[in-house]
């Protein structure tokens, strides 16, 4: 009979893999290591995930359903979403201020590594990113529906210039050592939805 598998364990073997591999990259990030950190052997490690691609493969859909949380529907609920979208890029200075502008952003730091060796980690990074933009571009399309901004707003491409100056901007703090780029380009980003508001 199959054991059970118990989803509480499951989300801990995803945030220390996540942990692990942030810090030291797909490459050299082990099972042997990962166990350790969730407290458990590398035996009971591959019982829940097989192999090293197929942990960070699920890692890569958990950031995906976190980043719709965290991301995402922040933006979808406030009733000023270029206020919203400058308050990402607010938030993301105080992480990295708080982290010494280290280890990045865990997807980008893998599509960096990894998509050019590995088809199956590009598309599902690319998937990643495409979920990411399609959530914000949804966002910006119901704002244009209810007259909030322009007609002529391209939300699809908003909101890929938005990720796009989200992601460049960590890895200008990651390789500055200066979380404060995060407030110059989330001006930006916020004037990239200013310009299509419609003044009441």
């Amino acid at each position: 009979m199959a054991r059970k598998v118990d989803p509480a364990v499951r989300e801990r073997i995803l945030q220390e893999a996540e942990h692990v591999i942030h810090l030291k990259g797909y490459n050299h990030a082990c099972l042997d290591e990962i166990a350790a950190a969730c407290g458990m052997t590398k035996g009971n490690l591959i019982h829940h995930y097989g192999s090293k691609s197929e942990l960070a493969l699920a890692v890569l859909d958990y950031k995906i359903q976190e980043f719709q949380a965290r991301k995402v529907e922040p933006v979808c609920a406030q009733a000023v979403p270029e206020d919203a979208v400058a308050e990402m890029f607010a938030e993301a200075e105080r992480f990295f201020s708080g982290n010494g502008c280290k280890a990045g952003c865990f997807v980008g730091n893998i599509a960096l590594e990894m998509s050019d060796l590995d088809e199956t980690f590009r598309l599902r990074v690319a998937g990643f990113f495409d979920e990411w933009a399609d959530g914000l571009s949804a966002c910006l399309e119901r704002c244009k529906s209810r007259g909030y901004f322009s007609p002529t707003l391209d939300a699809r491409g908003s909101a890929e210039a938005i990720v796009a100056l989200y992601e460049g901007a960590i890895m200008l703090a990651r390789s500055r050592r200066d979380a404060t780029v995060f407030g110059r380009i989330g001006k930006v980003a916020k004037q990239i939805l200013m310009q299509y508001k419609i003044k009441r």
